[in-house]
């Protein structure tokens, strides 16, 4: 069993940026955005983590969800809905 924590924390950045770039898309979409989403990144220390995290280890991802069982699946989605609901730190 590979375990799941390089695809947790990568589920969880990717989701994270996309929330970030949901808020920034709501007026339509300009270089502003662009600007904004840099900043995010570089003043938000746990914005940064979190996307830093998505991408460290990836490579172990293939073998991860190559393993998934049935509780994996079901704890991956439950990362997925605590961060759409604003929960902090889901990836423990």
């Amino acid at each position: 069993m590979a375990g799941i924590q390089e695809t947790k924390e990568a589920i969880k950045g990717i989701a994270e940026l996309l929330v970030v770039i949901k808020e920034l898309a709501k007026d339509g979409i300009d270089l502003s955005d662009a600007v904004a989403l840099g900043s995010k990144v570089v003043s938000d220390e746990a914005f940064r983590s979190a996307l830093v995290k998505a991408v460290q280890g990836a490579q172990h991802i293939p073998a991860e969800v190559k393993d998934l069982d049935a509780a994996e699946v079901g704890e991956l989605l439950g990362v997925i809905a605590d961060v759409l609901a604003g929960k902090k730190d889901p990836v423990a």
